[in-house]
């Protein structure tokens, strides 16, 4: 195995749109929301996974905590947001709804931009193994849904 570090060119902005163009093809989203609810897995860290594996990089294998731990700061807000938010989506007009959905959006955001900060403190290594989204299903238990995951973006149709 090679240990040969490589450069990213990993910003938010480009994890932030790469994530609304991969996520804008229905059967992502479906396994998306899928892996969300049912496994309880982090949609932005899958998103963070799959930009590494269409890079063709990974970090190190014992370096999959700190990758992890990083949500830690927004994973609980998220989650208590995204409850309250599912709660008020037939209680409230639908003008109050999209500003708890767009503010929803800024946590997700923030999620992603300590997800970047984290992975651009490690050494990034070339990847031509098992994709990074087929390893996180699997520890999720969903080794089903690695298989959509793992289609590279070109052969996925948009919406």
């Amino acid at each position: 195995m090679t240990t040969e570090h490589v450069s990213s060119t990993l910003t938010l902005e480009h994890l932030w749109q790469f994530s609304l163009q991969y996520y804008g093809v229905r059967e992502v989203k479906e396994a998306c929301l899928n892996l969300q609810n049912q496994f309880h897995g982090n949609v932005n860290l899958l998103l963070l996974l799959k930009w590494l594996d269409e890079q063709s990089v990974r970090f190190q294998s014992e370096d999959w905590h700190l990758v992890q731990a990083c949500l830690g700061r927004t994973e609980q807000l998220l989650h208590q947001y995204r409850d309250i938010r599912r709660q008020l989506k037939h209680n409230v007009v639908d003008s109050l709804y999209r500003e708890a959905l767009e503010f929803e959006l800024s946590l997700e955001k923030q999620q992603q931009s300590d997800l970047v900060d984290c992975v651009n403190s490690l050494a990034l290594i070339p990847h031509d193994h098992e994709p990074l989204v087929l390893i996180y299903c699997r520890q999720l238990g969903a080794e089903h849904l690695g298989s959509i995951f793992a289609k590279p973006i070109n052969e996925l149709a948009t919406r």
